[in-house]
């Protein structure tokens, strides 16, 4: 297994792998997510191509196993925090036969080379609670819940 960098021309092969996510989201929370639609994804993954905060890598053996977008975000000083480069896992996935076999370990891999080319203090993500699989895996990773979102839906829309 080889892990690069995504470029323009991997905006599909991302959508495709980004449409089983977010089929999964759609289902636990269709008030948030919208069906999956890998045309209309492939835009928006050409434009995070685009943009210089983002990096996206793909694991690939003889057909592409999984995909991860991470995004630089500098953090100002302020009175109330310290200024700081934080990477944020924004998205990950590993095709449905291709887990449990390494995918995802070595695309944090990739995220941990990012974060120490950046001179990253912290490495982000959010995860729904209803993804226990994503906790479970996240934790093995090293990562360590740092705050809680809360939400409340609002009837008045």
């Amino acid at each position: 297994m080889i892990i690069r960098t995504a470029t323009g021309d991997d905006a599909e092969i991302i959508a495709r792998l980004g449409a089983s996510i977010q089929r999964m989201h759609h289902e636990e929370r269709p008030d948030w997510f919208k069906p999956a639609d890998e045309s209309t994804a492939v835009e928006l993954y050409r434009e995070l191509l685009r943009d210089p905060a983002v990096t996206i890598y793909l694991a690939e053996d003889e057909k592409t196993l999984g995909f991860v977008v991470v995004k630089v975000h500098q953090r100002p000083d302020s009175p109330l925090g310290f200024a700081q480069t934080i990477l944020e896992l924004d998205q990950i996935g590993v095709a449905l036969e291709a887990r449990r076999r390494g995918v995802g370990h070595e695309l944090m891999n990739a995220i941990r080379e990012r974060a120490d080319e950046v001179a990253a203090r912290r490495i982000i993500l959010t995860t729904w609670e209803f993804n226990v699989d994503a906790h479970r895996f996240f934790a093995a990773e090293g990562l360590d819940v740092e705050l809680r979102r809360m939400s409340m839906a609002w009837p008045s829309f």
